[in-house]
């Protein structure tokens, strides 16, 4: 009995893509973050601008009192009004970045984008995910949401932040079983 010639393997082969084939981010049906990260984002800075109030106004009294000669008028005006418009500004910008950024939940990664004028969009692949993690602050809690944290091999993590607490929970639940599913599959490959 005769064995048949075994077939020349394969050659390694590397076509090119056309780039107008390549889906482009535009298309994607972006996911925005929940309503409440807005407030959350702007709790946050007010808090921060109460403490900043709190030292600028303790640092005036304690330059103004024992009879010391305090900061001219003018100067003092200025601090005040810089102040003020360093809050408005700092309670202003969520709801101006929060609707450019957002997620993408696609079948082989998931992929987040943030910024409003320089604009971040990271795709992580679900075949390079280690682990995932979902943290939030008290302020999060109060307002009902939650982080995702997505950790790759060979990379730092990702966060997606301002999502609501069961949407998290969701997408980590999806994430971890495409992991385990890309596991399963790289098993079966290896026996």
């Amino acid at each position: 009995m005769s064995v048949p010639p075994a077939s020349p393997p394969e050659l390694f082969t590397n076509p090119e893509v056309p780039l107008e084939s390549l889906p482009g981010l535009e298309e994607l049906d972006w996911q925005p973050l929940h309503p409440r990260f807005v407030r959350r984002l702007q709790a946050g800075a007010l808090f921060r601008v109460l403490v900043f109030v709190g030292i600028v106004g303790a640092a005036q009294l304690s330059a103004t009192g024992a009879g010391a000669v305090g900061p001219p008028t003018w100067l003092s005006s200025l601090v005040w009004t810089l102040i003020a418009v360093l809050a408005m500004s700092w309670l202003a910008w969520p709801a101006i970045a929060v609707p450019c950024w957002g997620y993408v939940t696609r079948e082989q990664d998931i992929v987040y984008k943030s910024g409003v004028f320089w604009q971040s969009v990271k795709a992580v692949p679900f075949n390079r995910v280690q682990h995932t993690r979902i943290d939030s602050s008290p302020l999060d809690r109060r307002f009902g949401l939650a982080n995702l944290s997505i950790f790759p091999a060979g990379a730092g993590g990702h966060k997606i932040r301002g999502l609501g607490a069961d949407t998290a929970e969701q997408l980590r639940a999806f994430v971890s079983s495409q992991i385990e599913a890309e596991t399963g599959e790289a098993a079966d490959d290896i026996c």
